[in-house]
């Protein structure tokens, strides 16, 4: 594990978590969209939705959440200060690129994160995307998550969907793990509503930036295969000199 993630106060064993009260933000506006539908490939694994929110987010690009995927280290707390505990990369994109990258991010608990790894598209099994996407697999005690952030640029933003789902053999099991954890749906609202806070300006900050292992440069463009199934443009590897 990479601890390059920021300062942070380190919890105790039973040591009760510090409260702070969330920073201004701006609750950015729900937009309607169809819902989505599974690709017939996908249709034996059972998903269970567990959550679809569609949102516009002004003042961000498309390209600056690409960047930001491969750089979440330089500005996690800044995202949603005093929910965002912690961040390390377990296994960093400077190592592997974007698949198979793993974080350890602490959002709920600042005793113990979650491990979020990045998938390839193969993993996405919806009918229709928007153009960029980002699909990691969401580790919490027995359940495997998959969490869903796609995005596309608009006029002065960005539309930002994020979805949530499980196959049902997991989640007739173990249930919503969300369910656990009341502050979920506030929390998302928190993170969509802070995006533009703080990205823009991390993102000019760090450009040209000239070591390639410091400043992980992604492309995330999405494409329709043939069979109507979804893929990653560019493979998005390691950096390389």
């Amino acid at each position: 594990m990479i601890f390059n993630g920021g300062q942070r106060k380190i919890y105790k064993e039973g040591e009760e978590r510090i409260y702070f009260e969330k920073v201004p933000f701006t609750i950015v506006e729900k937009v309607p969209v169809q819902p989505v539908e599974i690709h017939e490939n996908y249709k034996a694994k059972d998903y269970v939705l567990i959550s679809d929110v569609n949102e516009y987010i002004p003042g961000i690009t498309a390209e600056m959440v690409d960047w930001w995927w491969g750089n979440m280290e330089k500005g996690y707390h800044l995202w949603a200060p005093g929910e965002h505990y912690g961040f390390d990369w377990i296994v960093p994109p400077c190592e592997v690129g974007y698949e198979g990258s793993v974080e350890a991010s602490y959002e709920f608990d600042p005793h113990k994160p979650f491990s979020i790894t990045r998938l390839n598209m193969r993993e996405y099994p919806f009918t229709t995307c928007y153009e960029h996407c980002w699909i990691s697999r969401l580790d919490i005690d027995e359940s495997q998550l998959i969490l869903v952030h796609m995005y596309q640029d608009e006029k002065d933003g960005i539309y930002w969907r994020s979805i949530v789902f499980e196959e049902r053999r997991l989640y007739d099991r173990l249930g919503n793990p969300f369910e656990n954890i009341p502050e979920f749906p506030d929390h998302m609202e928190y993170e969509s509503g802070r995006l533009n806070a703080f990205l823009p300006q991390l993102f000019e900050l760090w450009k040209g930036h000239p070591d390639p292992w410091e400043n992980i440069h992604y492309n995330l463009s999405t494409e329709q295969n043939a069979d109507g199934t979804w893929r990653h443009v560019y493979p998005n590897p390691a950096p390389s000199m």
